[in-house]
């Protein structure tokens, strides 16, 4: 029966409040295993998780390097905690992930006794195990530059050993650092910026804004939020329409001026939705200079619309940086579809890239901010299936 073995990175670091990291650590990788976790098969350790599984997938593992919080796991052969089981689990494990023929390869063992009570300390285990191995199966000691590194894990209860560590993203467990709500354009930056925070810990909740004139097919901005339940789970995405606050703003502001006076409602819808939601900040998909709304006095002038915290995960991020990881997490191909993005309705020929708070403030004396008709629409999204 296959077994993976978990380890974790900064979860080690939270002192009297590992266990609730941990518990939700667990929850989380449950949720991604239970298609093919044994029953009563998920077990919690010190430093470590195991999950008994039915089979493993090349897909189930590239999924589960994205999940936030993992710092590497790999497939492991468990044996008991006998030197003997250990040799011969460790010969096993080299034949099966590299074959029959692996004589004259570099190789070396590398034992880690988490489990003090047991009574052989870890350089004599390497010593051991590698005898057997180099006798075994003719394999060369190389510490230096091993081909083959046979790592041995010994547990509580168990030991574990297998030669391939499949390294995951790391950070924290999405749950763990409160609740955001998201801008979300459905460009390459921000879905990407809300992969970001997920990784530091943070449930998003998606907020899409967009004028009914002109978007009517919402089918790229669900692949996205489908796409991004895969990591956290259950997704929550709004869709506001802000089509009449844009007639007032095209009919009332300076073309250079509209896309920033834009953005700062877009700011103050997404802050009434953060309201509901109980969320603490708003996410947005910003990288400093980017584009003529990103420069840092337009950014100045756009973020204090709320007096909630705005946090740009991107914000030193360069393109090719967030294309980059656009890719890893299946966002990039959909981020690209032809869409027709509400902001570009507004982009001036010459937009103001230093903007004055005090001249933002006139032009929004000129601007209905409130009591507008904006039509709102939900859509949960669980684990990649649309719910509503």
């Amino acid at each position: 029966m296959p077994k993976i073995l978990f380890h974790f990175g900064e979860l080690s670091l939270k002192g009297k409040n590992r266990s609730t990291f941990e518990r939700r650590m667990a929850q989380n990788i449950k949720r991604v295993l239970k298609p093919v976790l044994k029953p009563a098969g998920f077990h919690r350790e010190h430093g470590r998780m195991t999950a008994d599984i039915e089979s493993v997938s090349d897909e189930m593992l590239d999924y589960l390097a994205l999940i936030p919080g993992i710092r590497n796991f790999s497939v492991v052969h468990e044996c008991e905690l006998t030197l003997e089981a250990m040799q011969e689990a460790a010969k096993q494990a080299v034949l099966k992930d590299f074959g029959p023929n692996v004589a004259g390869k570099p190789f070396r063992v590398t034992s880690k006794r988490s489990n003090k009570g047991f009574p052989i300390p870890s350089p004599e285990m390497n010593f051991e195990i590698g005898g057997f191995l180099k006798n075994q199966l003719n394999l060369a000691v190389n510490l230096d530059h091993a081909e083959i590194d046979v790592r041995v894990e010994v547990g509580a209860d168990a030991a574990y050993i297998y030669t391939k560590k499949i390294v995951g993203i790391g950070g924290l467990p999405v749950g763990t650092s409160g609740r955001g709500v998201v801008l979300f354009s459905g460009g390459i930056d921000s879905p990407v910026a809300a992969y970001t925070m997920m990784k530091r810990g943070m449930e998003v909740v998606l907020v899409h804004l967009y004028n009914s004139t002109i978007n009517r097919d919402f089918a790229k901005i669900k692949d996205l939020a489908r796409q991004l339940s895969r990591y956290q789970g259950r997704v929550k995405l709004y869709m506001i329409d802000l089509e009449e606050f844009q007639r007032h703003a095209i009919a009332e502001v300076p073309a250079e001026y509209r896309m920033i006076i834009y953005k700062r409602q877009m700011i103050r819808s997404a802050a009434l939705i953060a309201r509901q939601e109980k969320a603490q900040a708003l996410v947005t998909g910003d990288s400093l200079g980017q584009v003529a709304s990103q420069t840092l006095a337009n950014i100045h002038a756009i973020y204090d619309a709320s007096d909630l915290p705005l946090l740009p995960p991107l914000i030193g991020a360069d393109k090719e940086e967030i294309i980059a990881l656009g890719r890893r997490i299946g966002t990039y191909d959909i981020s690209i579809e032809e869409y027709c993005d509400i902001c570009s309705f507004l982009i001036a020929k010459h937009p103001e890239t230093h903007a004055r708070r005090s001249k933002v403030a006139e032009l929004e004396t000129r601007l209905p901010l409130e009591g507008l008709d904006c039509t709102t629409r939900i859509v949960l999204f669980d684990a990649g299936r649309e719910l509503t």
